[in-house]
């Protein structure tokens, strides 16, 4: 976890210099337990449509990571007004001032009322490598129909 001031600002320019239109990586705010947090696309195959983990993948994250990722993932999926998506500025004004970034950053923490003195930033401890069994012919076609979507 994360929590200087300096490094949740440099995690939060990164968030929002991402393009509106790459899904790999989604940045929140958990005004619940005051976090910034990611969420990469693959992390979404560790679960099934009931967000039970997948009986046909494996991941190299902890239990308590695999947990708190589902409890987030839940919360998103159901709206939870406490879970805030961060903007997303795009490529086109990456080579914009730093001030300016700063300045959109300060916007959102004051828009939502996020003091980052408290907040931290949840990064699970190890590096996540998810290992999806695609050979399983038994495997219901329906479970992942939800990428389709995206």
């Amino acid at each position: 976890m994360i929590a200087g001031k300096e490094e949740i600002y440099n995690w939060l320019i990164i968030a929002i210099q991402q393009p509106v239109d790459r899904i790999q990586e989604l940045f929140y705010f958990d005004k619940k337990d005051k976090e910034f947090f990611s969420i990469l696309i693959t992390d979404y195959f560790l679960f099934d449509e009931n967000l039970n983990v997948s009986t046909d993948v494996s991941s190299s994250y902890l239990l308590q990571n695999l947990e708190k990722l589902r409890e987030k993932i839940r919360r998103i999926e159901n709206d939870n007004p406490e879970i805030v998506a961060l903007p997303r500025l795009g490529v086109s004004k990456a080579n914009q001032e730093i001030e300016y970034f700063l300045q959109e950053i300060d916007s959102f923490l004051n828009l939502n009322a996020i003091k980052i003195e408290d907040a931290i930033i949840w990064i699970p401890g190890e590096s996540g490598s998810i290992t999806i069994n695609l050979t399983d012919k038994t495997a219901d076609e329906k479970k992942r129909a939800w990428w389709r979507f995206w």
